[in-house]
């Protein structure tokens, strides 16, 4: 198993020419043979352990920021910024 984060690198979006190459390509599939591994070194076998399962931690509310004009909005998230020491 492979495990990477989000910031890993910033992906671009792929042209059209691209896309259809891709669909052309085959995709190799290996088995646990193929890489020289028996029943014991893989799946249920691997000796690997679960220690915890927990789902990610809820994320915090947003907030919106409400105005009559684009400077009173603007005003009240520089506030809030500050208010935060953000800036």
């Amino acid at each position: 198993m492979f495990s990477v984060v989000k910031e890993i690198n910033e992906p671009r979006l792929p042209s059209l020419k691209g896309k259809m190459a891709a669909k052309k390509k085959t995709i190799t599939k290996w088995s646990a043979a193929d890489l020289g591994l028996d029943g014991n070194n893989v799946g249920a076998n691997s000796g690997t352990t679960i220690t915890k399962v927990a789902p990610p931690p809820p994320r915090q509310k947003g907030e919106i920021i409400e105005g009559e004009t684009p400077e009173e909005i603007a005003d009240k998230l520089f506030a809030k910024l500050r208010e935060n020491q953000v800036i």
